[in-house]
Formats: structure tokens, C-alpha cells, sequence
């Protein structure tokens, strides 16, 4: 798939028809009561696969979790992007035809850039909680049909691995796999973004359609990218937020204890989600290096101003879609010291 400019959507071969699992789907719930589908037979649809640590390591946990902490019969179960590509899954979950999204903001910017938006912050998620820009993010969510259950943080953050090590000159000359989320970095140091999935990021590496990704710290080790590429980049930048979000009327169809349960869990399990990734980005680094990676790093005067640069062009980017909301997430960020 050719690299896309920051403010377009990527396209997507499936184009907008929908395939025949989704269309038995739409008709299935047609036919369901609303509160018997959201809560005897929960879908959840997921960006990645089981490849991404985000999703074996804390979403399959936490939907464990979630089935124990909560007294109805939630029935959950996970679909993939094999299912509904990453970039065109909002629409399905706002429609009601699946009940839950597992998503990285950055692959639905172009509808609401919020979630997108979150990835430039910093600070744990008790201090996005009480600075109050969880509920300010659920309020705009809402608006656009759904309702934001859970932000799992990874704040080991985003990172680059590279076919060839830095030279000094940044990124000039290289093609780097990023989704939207990555352009205003990536476009900073020289580079040019390429839009593919994860799934593809392996064969483009191989082949030489890019000269490296850009992904979270956390990844690489099972995809097996140390396959086909040999560095590296430190030092992280931003913080990975993946967001479960749930369509709003099926939300709403749910009665008061059940809902108290869900929101509850979903509290201690991204203070687990935190430790979790904690755990994992160690020993990712580990691996890598013993799969034979190396560490290539930025030069001081690009580390110097990198943190603003994440910050300030996410939110730019994310300020073309939502300039209202993305001022007031400014206003919240700078009170609470969790922006730039």
C-alpha cells in the first residue's frame, strides 16, 4: 500500500463493501433484542491479532477478567482485523455490529481524533484520570455513539526499528511504515511515512518497500521484525494508548449493576494493563538484543526537542479534525503537566 499524506485516510483494498460475516452479523442482531445482544453475546472487534502483545498479553486477559468481575453473562468473544481491516472498523461499532472496539486512536482519527490525541501525553492513567481528560475524551466519545470503557496504557511508549543505523542526519531519505499517528515525526526527521497495517510491516521489510516501522516498544519480538531488520532507535517517544470503547446503545441497554461492574473492572485492570507492559517492554529489549538487534539512537539535538515535537504534532494533526475539542484537551494537558 503506498505511504499517505498525514491528512488523508488510508485506503484500503476491501474498499466499503461490507463481507458476508458482517452482513450475517448485521442481521443476526437485527433480530436480537438490543440487551440481550450487548449482554448474553458481547463482540469485541480488535485491530490486531493475537501477533500484538496488547492483545494476548492484556486484552484476552481482561476479557477473562471482566467475564469474573461481572454477574451477567457478558459471552465475549474477539474478532480481528482479519474480520474488519483496522482502518474501516468505527462505522461497524457505531452501527451496532459489533458491541466493542479494541483500538489504537490513530486508525480512526479522520472520524474523531481524540483517541489519537491521547498518545501525545504523558503521565500515568491515574493522572489522566484525575486531571479529568478521561472523562472529558468519554464525553466526546459519546457523542459520536460510543462510550470509552477502558484506556490500557503503555507508557514505555513508541519506538523505530530500522534496517540501517542512524547517521546523523535523522530519518532523510528513509521510508518508514507509521500510520497518521507517526507522520508529523517521521516527516520532522526527513523521513516518509508509508501507511500499511502491522500485518504487512514483516514482507515490507523484507523486501525493502520500507527502510523501517515505526511501532510501539512493545511488538516487534512477536512479529518477529529482528528477522528482517537490524536496529532499533532509542529513545521511545509519547505513550501507547489502547482504547475499549463500546457502542453507546448497547451500553445504555445494560442495567445499572452491570454497568457499575464493567466501569469498576475496567479501573483495576488499567492499572494492571500498566504493569503489565511495564513488564513486557523489558523483556522485548531483551530479546531483541538477543536476536541480534542492536541499539542505534537519535542525536542529542533531535532527543533535545523530540517530546515537543510528538506532542505538538500529534495535536496539530489531531487539530484538523477536532479544532474545539483538541484546544480544550490542550487546556486540560498543560493544567495537569501531562502535556508538552
Amino acid at each position: 500500500m503506498p505511504g499517505q499524506g498525514a491528512g488523508r485516510r488510508p485506503e484500503n483494498r476491501g474498499g466499503k463493501r461490507m463481507n458476508k460475516l458482517l452482513r450475517s452479523l448485521a442481521a443476526s442482531i437485527a433480530l436480537m433484542p438490543l440487551a440481550t445482544a450487548a449482554v448474553a453475546d458481547t463482540k469485541i472487534l480488535a485491530s490486531w491479532d493475537q501477533s500484538y502483545a496488547a492483545v494476548g498479553e492484556v486484552l484476552d486477559p481482561f476479557m477473562e477478567y471482566l467475564e469474573a468481575e461481572t454477574t451477567a453473562e457478558l459471552g465475549l468473544s474477539r474478532f480481528g482485523p482479519e474480520t474488519i481491516p483496522p482502518f474501516e472498523q468505527l462505522n461497524p461499532v457505531t452501527q451496532g455490529l459489533f458491541d466493542m472496539l479494541y483500538t489504537n486512536g490513530g486508525y480512526h482519527y479522520n472520524d474523531i481524533a481524540l483517541g489519537m490525541a491521547l498518545d501525545s501525553l504523558s503521565g500515568d492513567i491515574g493522572t489522566i484520570h484525575e486531571s479529568g481528560m478521561w472523562d472529558f475524551v468519554d464525553q466526546e466519545y459519546q457523542k459520536a455513539g460510543l462510550k470509552l470503557i477502558a484506556i490500557f496504557y503503555d507508557t514505555n511508549g513508541f519506538h523505530m526499528i530500522l534496517k540501517e543505523p542512524l547517521t546523523g542526519d535523522g530519518l532523510t531519505g528513509r521510508r518508514i511504515r507509521g500510520t497518521p499517528l507517526y507522520h508529523p515525526v517521521i516527516e520532522a526527521l526527513g523521513g516518509s511515512p508509508v501507511v500499511l497495517p502491522g500485518g504487512d510491516i514483516y514482507p515490507a521489510l523484507e523486501r525493502g518497500v520500507v527502510d523501517g516501522a515505526a511501532w510501539p516498544a512493545v511488538g516487534a519480538v512477536n512479529y518477529r521484525w529482528f528477522e528482517v531488520s537490524s536496529y532499533f532507535v532509542r529513545p521511545t517517544f509519547g505513550q501507547v494508548g489502547h482504547m475499549l470503547l463500546m457502542n453507546l446503545d448497547a451500553w445504555n441497554a445494560l442495567d445499572e449493576q452491570t454497568r457499575t461492574e464493567i466501569e469498576t473492572a475496567a479501573r483495576a485492570y488499567e492499572v494492571e494493563a500498566s504493569a503489565t507492559f511495564d513488564g513486557l517492554a523489558g523483556t522485548e529489549e531483551e530479546t531483541l538484543v538477543a536476536e541480534g538487534m542492536q541499539e542505534t539512537r537519535f542525536e542529542d539535538d533531535v532527543v533535545a526537542n523530540l517530546k515537543s515535537a510528538w506532542y505538538n504534532g500529534v495535536m496539530d494533526l489531531a487539530a484538523t479534525v477536532n479544532p474545539d475539542e483538541i484546544a480544550q484537551m490542550r487546556e486540560i494537558a498543560e493544567t495537569a503537566g501531562i502535556g508538552e
